[in-house]
């Protein structure tokens, strides 16, 4: 063989590998690329699923907040009815001619204290209010 053989030999040789070589960086290359979207796929599903779970939570707070700020709004309109209601009761004349009054027990004996308007309101406000609410069913 001769040295131009030889060297021919030896260039295809080289061009067969460096087409092999290419040919696996190729190879490699696609399926690093393939990987790398499917992770991406992957991590965007999981973003989007998060970001749902997220919004629902968000939208359960906000109807539970909503539903208790009714609730609280409610709870307000009926307590300043009864104190309206109990409000006229007591500014009635025959309510305030028999001059409410209210006995007091200690370890000196007993005691009537004559009990003013807005004092009558202040104790017997809240007991009187659930009296009305549990009349009313409500």
């Amino acid at each position: 063989m001769s040295l131009e053989k030889i060297l021919e030999k030896i260039e295809q040789e080289t061009q067969q590998e460096v087409k092999a070589i290419l040919e696996e960086a190729r190879k490699k290359a696609e399926i690093i690329k393939k990987d790398a979207e499917q992770k991406a796929r992957q991590q965007g599903e999981a973003i989007l699923k998060q970001a749902e779970v997220e919004a629902r939570l968000e939208a359960s707070r906000i109807l539970t907040q909503a539903q208790l700020q009714k609730r609280m709004d409610l709870l307000r309109t009926k307590r300043e009815l009864i104190d309206r209601v109990l409000r006229a009761a007591l500014s009635k004349q025959k309510l305030k001619k028999v001059g409410l009054k209210k006995e007091i027990v200690s370890r000196h004996g007993v005691r009537k204290e004559a009990l003013s308007y807005e004092r009558i309101l202040a104790e017997l406000g809240h007991e009187v209010e659930n009296n009305i609410l549990e009349w009313l069913k409500i």
